[in-house]
C-alpha cells in the first residue's frame, strides 16, 4: 500500500509543476498555511529538472506562494503539499507513518510545532526524491542458458537444465540527493519464473545452476524442466521459453523507507522438443 501512495504523491507533484503559480508581491509568510491550507499563497510548486546529474539529478526547486523555500531542511524535515514541513524526532522514537509537523507562523516569524501527525502518504518532496531514485534503477535483463543447448533439439522425458548469468543475482542501487539528504533505491531479485512453452511453469528462488560435464545427462537441476510432449503442434514447431525475473523495489534514506510495486525483466528463446527415435540397424 505504501508503494502505491508514493507513486500517487509523485504524480500529484508533477501536476503542480505544470500549473503556473500566481505572482504575489508580498510573497510567502502573509498567511498561516496551517490554518488556511487552501489559500493561494499556500500553493506548493515543485520543479524537478530530471535525473541527469551525478548526484541523482539536478536539485529540486520548491516554491510556496511564489517564493523559493527549502524542499528539505535538516531542522524542519520535508516540505508537504500543504506548505508545512514534516520530520522525525532526533531520538528516532516516531514510527514509520508518524511525523512532527512544523508550519510557518507569520505573526511570530517562527516555524511553530503543530503536533505529531499520522500520514498515509509520504510528504510531497520526500515522495518526489524517492521516485527519482527508483526511476534511476537499472535492472539487467536475464540471458537464458540451457543444457542441452538452446540450439539443439530437446528430447521428451530427458531433464533440461536452465539458468541465467550469475552476475544478475545481486542487489542493484540508485541514489537521488538534495543538500544534506540522500535517498537510495534498491532492486533485489527474488525469483525467476520459467515458462516452458508447453503450458507449464517453474518458479526458482535463484539464478539456477550451470550444468557442468561432471553431472549426469539424465540428472535434474535445481531449476529446470522435463518435457513430456513434443513441440510438433506449436507455432513453427517450437515452444517459446521465457524467463521472467521479479525484483523487489525498496527505498530508504534520512530515517524513512518505503516499498514500490515489484518490477520484472525477461528473456525468451524458441526451442524444439522432439521424441527420441531409436536407431534401427540390421
Amino acid at each position: 500500500m505504501q508503494a502505491r501512495k508514493l507513486l500517487t504523491a509523485a504524480v500529484a507533484a508533477i501536476v503542480m509543476v505544470l500549473i503556473p503559480s500566481a505572482a504575489y508581491a508580498d510573497g510567502y509568510g502573509d498567511v498561516n498555511c496551517a490554518l488556511t491550507p487552501n489559500d493561494p499563497q499556500c500553493q506548493v510548486v515543485v520543479i524537478d529538472p530530471g535525473s541527469g546529474g551525478s548526484d541523482g539529478g539536478g536539485s529540486l526547486t520548491c516554491k510556496l506562494g511564489g517564493e523559493v523555500v527549502p524542499c528539505y531542511s535538516e531542522a524542519w524535515g520535508w516540505l508537504g503539499s500543504d506548505g508545512c514541513y514534516y520530520g522525525k524526532d532526533s531520538g528516532g522514537f516516531l514510527s514509520e507513518y508518524w511525523y512532527i509537523r512544523l508550519c510557518y507562523d507569520p505573526a511570530s516569524g517562527n516555524m511553530n510545532f503543530e503536533g505529531t501527525v499520522f500520514l498515509d502518504d509520504p510528504p510531497l518532496t520526500l515522495a518526489i526524491l524517492a521516485q527519482r531514485a527508483v526511476s534511476q534503477l537499472t535492472m539487467p535483463r536475464p540471458v537464458i542458458a540451457s543444457n542441452p543447448s538452446l540450439d539443439d533439439p530437446q528430447v521428451v522425458h530427458v531433464p533440461v537444465w536452465w539458468w541465467v548469468q550469475p552476475g544478475l543475482w545481486r542487489t542493484h542501487t540508485a541514489t537521488a540527493s538534495l543538500p544534506g539528504i540522500s535517498i537510495t533505491a534498491r532492486a533485489e531479485p527474488t525469483k525467476i519464473t520459467w515458462y516452458a512453452g508447453d503450458g507449464s511453469s517453474t518458479v526458482c528462488p535463484g539464478p539456477g545452476t550451470p550444468w557442468t560435464g561432471s553431472a549426469s545427462p539424465l540428472s535434474k537441476s535445481d531449476c529446470g524442466h522435463t518435457y513430456t510432449t513434443t513441440s510438433r503442434e506449436a507455432p513453427s514447431g517450437k515452444f517459446t521459453l521465457r524467463a521472467v525475473v521479479t525484483w523487489r523495489i525498496t527505498w530508504a534514506g534520512g530515517g524513512f523507507s518505503g516499498t514500490e510495486p515489484a518490477a520484472t525483466t525477461a528473456d525468451q528463446a524458441t526451442i524444439e522438443v522432439t521424441e527420441f527415435l531409436p536407431v534401427i540397424t540390421g
